[in-house]
């Protein structure tokens, strides 16, 4: 079993008004005293559109300026770390002590570890990356929510999570309503609100694949609709390529005979769902 060792750790934060408070997470510096190791793990200085979208009007120029002076302090303090011209504790003390700048770092947190560099990379994903927060998660709160509607309109009984299509292809869907044994009404939430344009034709251009397949096999439901989550098209100019990806993918999908209404059009979702209820 692997020795553990106390660290300590900072994160690094862009706040560029002081007046407001709000920041941004861009980085984290983590120290190992015990075993002399310090290093710093940063956001890409190309990826602004994060910032931008967030401190609306801020010029991406000022945030990749600061963020090269920060990054040029603390690979001067881990480089003397390593020449062990100074101890590890005291250099973190140094870099992170509290200062009035556009780049700031949060209070000292301790945390165990058995390999700091593996330690680093799982708080930088967790704290810059937001790794807890993927399409899956983002996906399972509009499930969640989009069941609860149905729930209150008592038609969520007439639903199954199942898979559509037969041993060739099949999709999995979280609302499928059969007649008899026939899947007729599906129901999809689909998440596109992603904070760069890539993630979200990647995300949407995986389940325009899955339709078409479907429909090029005849397997497709007699009726299908997808409650999409997409960027809010009042929030500015700055998100404008996040809006037209999500609403590229929005009408790839309308091609493809699938009804769209937004995830919290809730009129119009059990409109939809109303298709499932038996006749009789």
């Amino acid at each position: 079993m692997k020795t553990k060792v106390a660290c300590q750790y900072a994160i690094v934060r862009f706040t560029p008004y002081a007046e407001t408070g709000e920041f941004a997470n861009v980085g984290v510096v983590l120290a190992c005293p015990e075993i002399n190791y310090l290093q710093g793990q940063l956001a890409p200085l190309k990826r602004t559109l994060r910032i931008t979208n967030f401190f609306q009007g801020l010029e991406a120029r000022i945030y990749r300026e600061a963020m090269k002076y920060v990054a040029t302090e603390i690979n001067r303090v881990e480089n003397a770390v390593k020449r062990e011209e100074i101890p590890a504790h005291f250099a973190f003390d140094s870099i992170t002590r509290p200062r009035e700048a556009l780049v700031t770092f949060s209070h000292t947190r301790v945390i165990l570890s058995e390999s700091p560099e593996v330690t680093l990379k799982q708080l930088y994903d967790r704290f810059i990356e937001r790794d807890f927060a993927t399409k899956e998660y983002h996906e399972q709160i509009l499930t969640k929510g989009v069941g609860k509607i149905l729930s209150t309109a008592r038609l969520k009984t007439y639903f199954d999570d199942r898979a559509v299509g037969d041993d060739t292809y099949n999709v999995k869907f979280p609302f499928v309503s059969t007649n008899p044994d026939v899947p007729q009404v599906v129901i999809k939430p689909l998440f596109l609100g992603h904070d760069e344009p890539n993630k979200i034709f990647e995300h949407g251009g995986t389940w325009v694949h899955r339709i078409a397949r479907l429909k090029k096999h005849g397997l497709m439901p007699r009726h299908t609709l997808f409650a999409i989550d997409e960027p809010d098209a009042t929030a500015g100019t700055a998100i404008t390529k996040r809006i037209k990806a999500a609403r590229e993918i929005r009408n790839e999908l309308q091609d493809l005979d699938v009804q769209i209404v937004m995830s919290d059009d809730k009129n119009g979702l059990l409109s939809f769902a109303e298709l499932a209820r038996p006749t009789y």
